[in-house]
């Protein structure tokens, strides 16, 4: 195997390297003779030429983040609106409160986010059932975003 060692002490006789990874496989029979693991994510990739070595779908979602970095492996954008549910199955993936007043409306669409109704009596003034034409800004404080988000009709524009 012109590897310079005798045959007799030769631990791979017919491999010219021998065993470069030291997986005790001689190189001539092993399918990744560069890789100790013998391409250990099974993505028929060895690892010492894998991106993604123990990411056997090699970064399914081009975010340049492999498993297990990757905890969200089919999003791209690694759950964009922080609600801990990635984008790939989030039904609002842009929506933190994922449709908070439950009108199937995601807040990102959602004109009234806090408003079931999205304005049903339409005074352009987005309402919520815990406020609805409240008289006064301290009863509708504790459900607005902020206080001057209370307006004259008693309503409260922003809950």
């Amino acid at each position: 195997d012109v590897d310079g060692v005798c045959g007799d002490i030769d631990s791979c006789p017919y491999a010219a390297y021998g065993d470069r990874d030291g997986d005790m496989l001689c190189d001539n029979f092993d399918s990744c003779p560069l890789d100790s693991e013998n391409d250990a994510d099974g993505d028929f990739v060895c690892g010492d030429i894998d991106s993604c070595q123990w990411d056997a779908e090699n970064d399914a979602d081009g975010d340049a983040l492999c498993v297990p970095a990757d905890v969200c492996n089919y999003d791209s954008e690694n759950d964009f609106d922080g609600d801990a549910i990635c984008g790939d199955v989030d039904s609002c993936p842009a929506d933190v409160l994922n449709d908070a007043d439950s009108d199937n409306m995601c807040a990102d669409v959602d004109v009234c986010p806090h408003d079931p109704d999205n304005d049903a009596d339409a005074d352009s003034i987005c309402e919520s059932r815990s406020c609805l034409d409240l008289g006064s800004a301290s009863e509708c404080a504790p459900f607005a975003v902020a206080t001057s988000s209370c307006v004259a009709d008693g309503g409260c524009s922003m809950c």
